[in-house]
């Protein structure tokens, strides 16, 4: 597999892309308006470098990094973001698993959907879901 690194920086409304890796004598150079465009234009501009097809086997298993450059401060708040959101899926993972088994055992011992709900803080068709998940 071959690794290819891409340093984004913000020019005059594009992100300047500088691309490195193995097969290029010196850094390729390009541009996109996007960062989500940005794997996809490195991966057109170096199947015209290495002469094969966007659609060949062989550039699938070229792995692109990229490399925003953003500053320190916000590079730091990026990061720090980035780490808030995964907790927060892996706290939303953990109430909706806690929640189906309080739900399962409530609705062992008899309870309505609507009670369970109310205890639980979520609608009655809610209830429905945990139980059926």
């Amino acid at each position: 597999m071959s690794e290819f690194r891409v340093t984004a920086q913000r020019s005059d409304g594009w992100w300047a892309l500088e691309i490195e890796g193995p097969g290029l004598r010196r850094p390729a150079h390009t541009q996109a308006r996007r960062l989500d465009q940005v794997e996809e234009t490195v991966r057109d501009l170096l199947a015209l470098r290495f002469d094969t097809g966007v659609d060949d086997p062989s550039t699938a298993a070229w792995r692109i990094t990229v490399l925003p450059v953003l500053g320190e401060e916000l590079a730091t708040e990026v990061a720090r973001t980035r780490e808030v959101r995964q907790e927060a899926d892996r706290l939303r993972e953990d109430a909706v698993s806690r929640s189906r088994e309080a739900a399962r055992h409530l609705h062992e011992q008899g309870l309505p959907h609507r009670d369970i709900g109310a205890l639980l803080g979520v609608s009655h068709q809610a209830v429905g879901k945990l139980l059926a998940g």
